[in-house]
């Protein structure tokens, strides 16, 4: 009986390597999977973009691994990345079922987890437009300087930023997306709340998407997220109805009214007034989470390197002055400043993994047969670490992108993805990062505490985004 088991349990072995390798034959090379787990156990929870990163040491820069039985192909090649979300960017367009992007898309209404479909693409055109036509009502300067009195207000005393910058920023948005309705604090608070709670679910959700019979137990996590969507929908469907029922002229005061009259217009493909509710929400989350992470990390990193810090005032200074404040129509003569950004984009990384994307057909990739219905992610984070793109990827050096008269030169970093899923908000972000940086850096000079230390980059909080540690600072003002 003894031997009979053996031979049945070596004869299964052998049935399950050869079977693997043959549905593997086309595709990208990977670690060989386990029964039942995959490649599970090679990969973190609170780091997996970092395990990617060094499996292409034995893999290279295109490979797969088995997530339990789905197969995942992860992208780590600036190169590859733009193959596949520009040159074949409709091939790569779709999204797999997500767990918590279902939750907080409203059952996949949204456009953020939404997949490629007619309806998608009419949602984010209306979406795009909307967001267009009403920019002027995105306020950010005037947000900016309620921050900058925020910081006075500490008197030079130890603080953390972080809830001042969320509330700037998600204000900034309130007003943008609901006009004279924008929300009142507990409104506002109510939804950054449910944003974070979001972002720190994402970190639960590989374990759920890969056993789904997991979303049965009751974990801590799914509770919270419900629960935060539940508020969240709440608030937006009531403000959604009481601008639609107070529309009456042709000019836009908010986002929401251009979006439904957009929608009013060129309706169709199964879109519904919940589609429109929907991507107003993913707007919010994500034009209020990623500014305010990047400006959070610009802070941290201008006390990390002081001399920094200082060139940033000299340039201010020489091209600003003190009798005004920085514009955008500043941004080309401040190439350090530029290129300070996009240094701090690129080793925080802090969308380290882009949301997962799923072949539309049959397709290829560097060379490799990639079928339909397979879930590809892009690794930004080694992308923006890569040793053979970038030298000393670990250090922090703005100067990598200026070229040799001090202009800015190119980039290969993707902080909102590219093609046809990248974020829509991106023009936003950009602005308002770029914006509350300058006329911060314009009005203080920034210290850390003494006594304080800050919390170690690579020791951050991960999520969809990276949130750096808690730490405080001290606002000084400059003029």
């Amino acid at each position: 009986m003894f031997v009979e088991a053996v031979g049945l349990f070596v004869f299964l072995v052998a049935v399950y390597v050869a079977s693997t390798i043959w549905q593997n034959r086309h595709l990208p090379p990977g670690p060989f999977p386990l029964p039942v787990l995959g490649n599970l156990l090679s990969i973190s929870l609170d780091q997996p973009y970092r395990d990617f990163a060094n499996l292409t040491r034995t893999y290279g820069k295109l490979f797969r691994v088995q997530m339990g039985s789905t197969k995942v192909i992860v992208i780590n090649s600036y190169e590859i990345a733009k193959e596949a979300l520009v040159t074949k960017a409709k091939d790569f367009a779709g999204r797999p079922p997500h767990f918590f992007g279902a939750i907080f898309g409203r059952d996949n209404t949204d456009i953020a987890f939404q997949t490629y479909s007619p309806r998608w693409k009419l949602q984010h055109k209306i979406a795009m437009t909307a967001m267009r036509m009403t920019e002027d009502k995105a306020n950010i300067p005037f947000y900016i300087e309620e921050l900058k009195e925020a910081f006075c207000s500490q008197d030079g005393k130890p603080f953390n930023p972080r809830d001042s910058v969320c509330k700037s920023i998600g204000g900034c948005l309130s007003s943008w997306i609901f006009g004279d309705d924008k929300c009142n604090d507990w409104e506002l608070d109510a939804l950054l709340q449910a944003t974070h709670v979001f972002n720190l679910s994402i970190g639960a959700a590989n374990i759920i998407n890969t056993f789904p019979v997991f979303k049965y137990i009751p974990f801590r996590s799914i509770e919270n997220a419900k629960h935060s969507a539940k508020i969240r929908d709440q608030i937006f469907v009531r403000k959604f109805q009481e601008q639609v029922s107070s529309s009456k002229t042709k000019n836009y005061s908010s986002m929401v009214e251009a979006m439904y009259k957009e929608f009013k217009e060129i309706g169709g493909d199964g879109l519904t007034e919940n589609n429109l509710i929907s991507s107003a929400s993913d707007l919010f989350s994500a034009g209020t989470e990623t500014p305010s992470t990047q400006i959070t990390w610009g802070l941290f990193y201008v006390m990390k390197y002081p001399d920094a810090q200082a060139r940033l005032h000299r340039e201010l200074d020489n091209v600003v002055g003190a009798e005004r404040l920085p514009e955008l129509s500043d941004r080309p003569n401040l190439p350090y400043l530029d290129a300070f950004l996009n240094e701090m984009v690129r080793i925080v990384s802090e969308t380290p993994l882009a949301i997962p994307h799923l072949t539309m057909r049959d397709t290829s990739l560097a060379g490799f047969y990639i079928p339909r219905d397979t879930s590809v992610i892009v690794n930004l984070w080694a992308i923006h670490h890569d040793l053979e793109y970038w030298k000393d990827p670990f250090t922090f050096r703005p100067d990598r992108f200026l070229d040799k008269e001090g202009r800015l030169g190119v980039h290969g970093i993707l902080p909102f993805s590219a093609g046809i899923r990248t974020c829509p908000g991106e023009r936003f972000g950009r602005k308002a990062v770029f914006l509350c940086l300058s006329r911060l850096l314009h009005r203080f000079k920034f210290e850390c505490p003494e006594g304080e230390e800050l919390p170690a980059e690579e020791d951050s909080d991960l999520g969809i985004l990276r949130n750096c540690k808690p730490f405080k600072i001290r606002a000084i003002t400059r003029n």
